[in-house]
């Protein structure tokens, strides 16, 4: 995580224009975090500008593959 960013491990608001969002993002997930927060961080009011992806068929994956253990579970339901 860079030395700028500062998560917090509590409920609140996150600021998704803030240019470390995503370095914020990683550090919760990897660290299995259910909520996180901006509140205590120096970039929590931070409006950059984010840039928009277009997706178009050649680069959107329309199909998901299942892990096969979930893949039996949801057959067993199902029948």
């Amino acid at each position: 995580m860079l030395e700028n960013s500062n998560p917090v491990q509590v409920k609140g608001e996150k600021n998704v224009f803030c240019p470390h969002y995503r370095n914020c993002l990683d550090h919760a997930s990897k660290n299995h975090w259910e909520y996180w927060a901006c509140q205590d961080c120096r970039h929590s009011k931070t409006a950059e500008a984010v840039a928009d992806v277009l997706l178009s068929p050649q680069n959107a994956d329309l199909y998901h593959s299942l892990s096969p253990s979930l893949s039996r579970k949801v057959r067993q339901f199902s029948m």
